[in-house]
């Protein structure tokens, strides 16, 4: 096998076409190997669709990390695409959406670009 600069072709912020959301394009792999790599970096979530090219999982809350100061709870929930782009080239698309809750109400967290690149880290690592 290849070095894995031929599993991952690129890991790019695609800010141009929306904003926010991380992309990683594979190549040397069939669709059936990635998409499990995606199943399997979300297995700590409760999903609540994992089909046709779409996983999405369920508000999950946790303590607040460093980064996250002022919020007394976190919820986020994933939605990761996996899309055949050519023959042995698979394009994987993360979106997290990210609250905070503080003074009991739940405030949106606009930037989840570090969260998004931990998940496309551990599809990537699941690959091989």
């Amino acid at each position: 096998m290849r070095p894995a600069l031929t599993l991952t072709l690129a890991l790019l912020l695609a800010g141009s076409l929306e904003a926010g959301t991380m992309r990683m394009v594979v190549a040397d792999l069939p669709y059936a190997r990635v998409w499990a790599a995606a199943a399997a970096a979300l297995r700590e979530y409760t999903l609540t669709r994992a089909a046709d090219g779409m996983i999405e999982t369920a508000w999950s809350e946790r303590s607040p990390r460093d980064g996250d100061a002022g919020f007394e709870r976190i919820r986020e929930r994933v939605v990761v695409r996996v899309e055949p782009f050519a023959e042995r080239i698979t394009r994987v698309t993360v979106d997290v959406e990210a609250q905070g809750l503080r003074d009991g109400q739940w405030l949106p967290i606009p930037d989840t670009l570090a969260r998004e690149r931990a998940i496309l880290d551990r599809i990537r690592d699941l690959q091989s």
